[in-house]
């Protein structure tokens, strides 16, 4: 960890082993003709900062909602804390350990933000005495809102009134939080709060489960997750894991011809001479970083310890690099290529690069690629 970075800060270390506190099987969901949720099997341990991720309309919030007991599956079950909820009695002792906001939580608009999270004190059965009201006051300061706890409610900004909500979900301390979209509405400053906040969470042993259409947001703080897409399971595990294999080594030029040799060079190397080297592609700098004359970075898609490798087979070509560094890969990445989008945005040819050009390809990275490699042939 970095020694610059407070210790709240850091994200939470996955878990692998932990007990199972919420698992989903076979959990499905119909209305009328249309499958919100398909045949879905999660298993959210303790200790998790687990993400139900996916754009919307993907059956996020209505496996979060069946979760809570709020619809009823059409078909599957669903196990907490180690048993079923179709049995009534462990339903109500189970929601009884479970903090959650799922869509916009309603508040009195004319009682303060203090005033409020007393009034859900009182409807979750909580005594009306002095350690009530600390504990009312601990969860102001924990998101953030203490300096403006006595301000009406209507005053608030959006995400002011949705980190009351998360407040609300802490008051009794549960075991599992579940949060729907916690991010929305927060300006930058508030999105690291939050962040914060559920890395804070974890670390004390509350097992959280949130769902987010933001994959960047997401794999900051969560350690494993889950992709849905239309109601389907598309891939589930840990963040670290399910990333592993789209890392790489970024290779920037500052002669813009040398991106199709480069290119070419390595994906002709990729199972042969290289066989470390999974095949290469054209990627756009990230935001605020360099952008090398061309436009464009080659990216080597292999583990970063060959990126000495990869200098030395382009230096065998008379090519070389001006700025070579690790590529991470991400979760919006990741979940375009599973499912299936990323080649659907085309990719213009690197600007002043002389690249041949593929028929039926032209436009895209693959093609441009291709070209490349035709054209060195020629």
């Amino acid at each position: 960890m970095d020694a610059t970075v407070p210790a709240q800060h850091a994200p939470p270390s996955a878990t692998t082993g932990g007990e199972v506190v919420l698992r989903t099987i076979g959990l499905s969901k119909q209305y009328g003709r249309i499958t919100a949720v398909n045949n879905l099997g999660l298993d959210v341990r303790q200790g998790d900062v687990f993400g139900l991720l996916g754009p919307n309309g993907s059956g996020k919030t209505t496996t979060l909602r069946m979760t809570l007991g709020l619809i009823f599956p059409t078909a599957g079950e669903i196990e907490l804390f180690g048993a079923r909820i179709s049995d009534t009695n462990h339903r109500r002792a189970a929601l009884k350990r479970i903090g959650a906001i799922v869509e916009q939580p309603a508040f009195y608009p004319y009682l303060s933000g203090r005033e409020n999270l007393r009034g859900v004190a009182t409807f979750a059965a909580m005594p009306s005495d002095a350690a009530t009201s600390r504990r009312v006051d601990e969860v102001l300061e924990l998101v953030g809102l203490a300096p403006r706890a006595g301000d009406a409610y209507r005053k608030y900004s959006l995400g002011m009134k949705q980190r009351l909500g998360i407040g609300a979900a802490l008051l009794a301390r549960p075991d599992l939080i579940i949060l729907d979209e916690p991010t929305n509405g927060l300006d930058p400053a508030g999105v690291v709060e939050v962040r914060a906040l559920i890395g804070e969470l974890a670390r004390g042993g509350t097992t959280v489960l949130l769902s987010s259409h933001l994959l960047h947001e997401v794999q900051q703080v969560c350690t494993r997750v889950a992709i849905l897409k239309q109601g389907n399971l598309l891939a589930q595990g840990e963040v670290s894991t399910l990333l592993a294999a789209s890392s790489g080594v970024l290779l920037g030029f500052t002669d813009p011809a040398e991106l199709p040799r480069a290119a070419g060079v390595l994906l002709q190397a990729a199972g042969s001479e290289a066989p470390w080297l999974r095949g290469a592609g054209y990627v756009p700098p990230e935001p605020g970083a360099w952008v090398p004359p061309g436009g464009w970075l080659v990216r080597a898609d292999t583990d970063v310890a060959h990126a000495a490798a990869i200098n030395a087979l382009l230096a065998r070509h008379g090519i070389f690099a001006a700025e070579v560094r690790r590529y991470e890969g991400n979760l919006e990445q990741y979940f375009l290529a599973l499912t299936g989008a990323e080649g659907q945005t085309p990719a213009p040819a690197p600007a002043q690069a002389a690249m041949p050009v593929v028929p039926g390809a032209s436009g895209t990275i693959a093609g441009a690629i291709a070209g490349a490699i035709e054209g060195g042939r020629a």
